[in-house]
């Protein structure tokens, strides 16, 4: 007999508070260091795992193909992750910016606001004012749907038309 799940993927559970979520980040350290910590630690919003990104030392080589051969590429944790995780589409939380990163591909990648918002309903990217933030559960709504309807290489693309400065950005090294 086969039996089919029937529930529908979801991203993880985020804590209410952002302070919250900074606390549990603080212990992380870098799997590749000896005892420092991570300097843009990133946590994957599709599984929960944590990663450097912008570091050279948790640069991964993976395989890719090129022209019907296939290439070694070194590339960033958020990067590797993703083309394991995520099939080369990811969906991340730099956790001490405060703001999302969206990856297609090795080389394509865009930044949105959190779903974090402080009491004027306003984002913190960057964490510079310092206003307490709490989770909107409408805009990690809005994220979940993005990447439940495979919406992300389009959104993506679209802020890639929408900010050129964006292409300058090194994806692949995150």
């Amino acid at each position: 007999k086969l039996s089919f799940s029937t529930t529908i993927p979801r991203l993880i559970s985020l804590p209410g508070d952002y302070s919250e979520l900074i606390n549990n980040i603080s212990n992380f350290t870098c799997p590749n260091s000896a005892g420092e910590e991570s300097r843009i630690p990133c946590m994957c919003l599709v599984c929960g795992q944590v990663v450097c990104s912008q570091s050279f030392c948790c640069q991964t080589e993976i395989e890719i193909e090129v022209d019907g051969g296939v290439v070694k590429q070194n590339v960033g944790a958020c990067t590797a992750h993703t083309h394991i995780c995520g099939a080369g589409t990811g969906i991340f939380l730099k956790v001490k910016e405060c703001k999302i990163a969206m990856f297609n591909g090795r080389s394509k990648g865009c930044y949105l606001s959190p779903p974090y918002l402080d009491q004027y309903g306003e984002t913190d990217q960057g964490l510079k004012r310092g206003n307490p933030l709490k989770l909107c559960n409408e805009r990690y709504a809005e994220l979940h749907k993005l990447w439940l309807n495979h919406g992300i290489p389009e959104k993506v693309t679209h802020n890639l038309e929408q900010s050129p400065n964006l292409i300058a950005n090194n994806w692949g090294d995150l």
